[in-house]
């Protein structure tokens, strides 16, 4: 283990996305007993992990995923993701990050357990980025203002809480589900150009790096807010630069637009990104270097 802790009981919902593989495999490396919650999919997940089927849309199976797992502490990583089908959908997007957070909380109620939740940047405007945790929320989109209600959920219970707020994650999916990242060198490779906005500014996160962190929150036993995301605030021009001169691509593999050239259902904050300031023992991974690593995953990937 990363420090000398004793060993916790952790269930992570969402087990089977992005960064909840990532949480179940950083915990189980530290010793810790852990719970994977999923929907549908079984996560692939170590002998270490028990994997547990969790409905976050049924307030017994909630219970029932809490009860079985008997947790010191819970990481709710399940979130509907997908910005624009949270603007089409705005009741499917409450009723995925936000009601199943007041399931969860009732579920918790007299535990004696931890909770943290994760949340967003897009509880920001984008009008004056980066923010730091005392900066004042105003979220400009469906999915934004649903993770601000289950910030405030959290917030307003009994249970002792952290709210991770963190930004564009840097990872490989899974099942066929491939991230954004991947979905622009796609499009990139396959139907150049890749056309990337200009004016949309946001950390991006090594996905590794965040897992790491929040674990670290867990056996430190920190409470209240904290943001956690690379340190490198780009462009989704910038960044998609970087993956053309990775790929051995030219420049012009990239056209600059702006956001609003996307047509794209929801509104972004434009000017945005998390400003990181809390001293966490996860040191920072140089996005350059973490970008090589993910170059070769997501070759693995489609071999």
């Amino acid at each position: 283990m990363a420090i000398n802790v004793p060993p916790q009981r952790v269930a992570v919902t969402g087990a089977s996305g992005l960064l909840g593989r990532a949480l179940v495999t950083a915990l189980a490396a530290r010793g810790h007993t852990v719970t994977g919650g999923y929907r549908e999919l079984p996560p692939p997940l170590s002998a270490a992990v028990t994997p547990l089927k969790l409905d976050l849309l049924k307030a017994e199976s909630i219970a029932g995923f809490v009860g079985t797992a008997r947790p010191d502490c819970v990481i709710h990583a399940a979130a509907l993701t997908d910005v624009d089908r949270c603007e089409q959908n705005s009741e499917l997007a409450r009723a995925g990050n936000a009601t199943s957070v007041q399931f969860l909380m009732k579920a918790l109620a007299g535990a004696g357990c931890r909770i943290i939740l994760l949340s967003t940047d897009y509880v920001f405007d984008g009008k004056d980025g980066p923010y730091d945790e005392s900066a004042v929320p105003n979220p400009i989109n469906v999915y934004g203002r649903t993770k601000l209600a289950a910030e405030e959920v959290v917030k307003n219970a009994s249970a002792v809480s952290v709210i991770v707020r963190s930004a564009s994650f840097l990872g490989i999916g899974a099942y066929g589900r491939p991230t954004w990242a991947e979905k622009l060198v796609t499009t990139m490779l396959e139907h150049p150009p890749l056309r990337a906005a200009i004016d949309q500014r946001s950390n991006i996160t090594p996905i590794e790096f965040l897992a790491a962190a929040i674990a670290d929150i867990v056996e430190t036993r920190l409470t209240g807010l904290y943001h956690v995301a690379g340190k490198e605030i780009l462009s989704r021009y910038e960044f998609a630069l970087k993956l053309a001169r990775l790929f051995g691509q030219g420049d012009d593999a990239i056209q600059a637009v702006s956001y609003r050239d996307l047509n794209r259902p929801a509104p972004r904050p434009l000017n945005g990104g998390l400003a990181t300031r809390f001293p966490l023992r996860t040191p920072q991974i140089p996005l350059d270097v973490a970008l090589v690593r993910w170059k070769t995953q997501f070759e693995q990937a489609r071999s």
